[in-house]
């Protein structure tokens, strides 16, 4: 057992259940597929990190996260077998508990620390192009820093990580997980608290048609462009052109380093 993990928050391909804006577009079935991808992406990179990998799973039951035995609930049982299936059972596999996304996260890290790991990121799954080299530079960061964040262009973020003896619960409490201020809000507390934060570099989060145009556009020239991702953004080429714009400024600047 290692000192650090990653915890990695993904949802099952389900259509109609994930990626509903993308669905909306490009239906049901294809965003379902194209997510697919993203994980099983983002997987392949992370199992690079010198550190520990929980993949904590959405069971679509939150209401369970209520029961003391709810992680060992046969409904929880049946779907991280369901996820086993699809990812592998070469993993670690942990249901997401808590009534929304911030009850789930602070969970899942209080769940890594009490385990005995010292340094613990969550990280979630829509953003495919992200490298295991920052993933891992996270985790570096708080061999000195207390806390560690990456913010996401839409203004959430995509990763946030804590040293064990500087975990601040508080963060996740009240926010509205679906606002452009999460980022901020979560800023706020951090320095409030007088934690020593590390930033990481902005990060675009695959929510929208618009975002999956960025992504396709972005990565012509880098190594994403190998990807099973970027395969099927192919498939979806004149769909996905039919979004183009003028890049903003930090598009055109991660075109500009890929």
């Amino acid at each position: 057992m290692s000192d650090t993990c990653v915890l990695f928050f993904v949802k099952y391909p389900e259509p109609g259940a994930v990626k509903t804006r993308l669905a909306s577009v490009m239906g049901a079935e294809a965003a379902a597929a194209m997510y697919r991808h993203f994980v099983q992406d983002m997987l392949a990179e992370l199992v690079q990190v010198k550190a520990d990998l929980r993949i904590c799973c959405d069971a679509g039951k939150p209401d369970v996260s209520n029961s003391p035995d709810a992680p060992n609930s046969p409904g929880a049982q049946d779907a991280l077998a369901t996820y086993k299936a699809w990812l592998g059972p070469q993993h670690a596999y942990q249901p997401q508990l808590g009534a929304d996304l911030g009850a789930r996260m602070c969970t899942a890290l209080a769940d890594a620390y009490a385990a005995g790991y010292e340094r613990v990121v969550v990280l979630g799954s829509d953003i495919p192009d992200f490298p295991h080299e920052l993933a891992q530079k996270a985790l570096d960061d708080l061999d000195l820093h207390d806390a560690v964040i990456g913010p996401a262009f839409d203004g959430g973020y995509y990763l946030i990580g804590f040293r064990r003896d500087r975990f601040l619960p508080g963060v996740f409490d009240g926010v509205e997980w679906s606002g452009a201020s999460v980022y901020a809000a979560t800023m706020e507390r951090l320095e409030a608290a007088r934690l020593d934060v590390v930033r990481l570099p902005e990060w675009n989060d695959v929510d929208t048609m618009w975002d999956l145009n960025v992504l396709y556009r972005t990565n012509r020239n880098s190594s994403f462009r190998k990807s099973s991702s970027y395969a099927a953004m192919r498939e979806h080429d004149a769909l996905i052109r039919q979004y183009d714009m003028e890049l903003p400024v930090w598009a055109r600047e991660t075109e500009s380093v890929k």
